[in-house]
């Protein structure tokens, strides 16, 4: 069984997969994996030749990096082009089973027939940008990453199972225990 697990950001994506780890079964992040091929010296050299201001002495600035492509659509599709192919080998090449993936670009990574299910965290806009206003987020850049990103309606579309977390963090880590032993049993 492979689970995706998607939603925009701040909907609660990573929660369901951490409780899913603390079940026991095997999970993969998207953000995690591209975390690492930022560490990776081919990935980064890819990088400086597309987003040289992005590149400094062989690091990547994530902070100009997401600036840029959160504002340009072109530079976002050119970072897609890149980081997409080598997350999607990763998952490719785990042949764990049950497996839970958070893939927060599903519809663009073209990954959606590659899973049995793909479960949508949802939660209301602006219950999403006080979250990330918590965790430091500015309110300017949480709407620019949402503008960004596909809106859930669209993802409604595709997803076989939701999880609706408007309510606490109880209730979201509850509802996805109980969704996880029904598709991972």
């Amino acid at each position: 069984m492979r689970i995706a697990v998607i939603g925009g950001i701040g909907s609660g994506k990573s929660e369901v997969l951490a409780v899913a780890r603390e079940m026991g079964v095997c999970c993969l992040s998207a953000d995690e994996i591209n975390r690492e091929l930022l560490a990776d010296e081919g990935y980064v050299s890819a990088l400086a030749a597309r987003f040289p201001s992005c590149v400094k002495d062989g690091k990547v600035d994530k902070a100009v990096l997401s600036a840029l492509v959160f504002s340009d659509k072109k530079s976002r599709l050119a970072l897609n082009a890149l980081a997409h192919p080598a997350i999607k080998k990763r998952i490719e090449e785990c042949d764990a089973d049950p497996l839970v993936v958070e893939l927060p670009l599903m519809l663009e990574s073209g990954m959606k027939d590659r899973f049995d299910e793909i479960v949508l965290v949802t939660a209301p806009r602006r219950v999403r940008i006080a979250r990330l206003k918590e965790r430091g987020v500015p309110e300017e850049r949480a709407r620019a990453v949402m503008r960004a990103q596909p809106p859930t309606r669209k993802l409604r579309r595709i997803a076989t199972r939701t999880i609706d977390n408007s309510g606490t963090m109880e209730t979201l880590r509850e509802g996805a225990r109980q969704l996880l032993r029904i598709l991972c049993e």
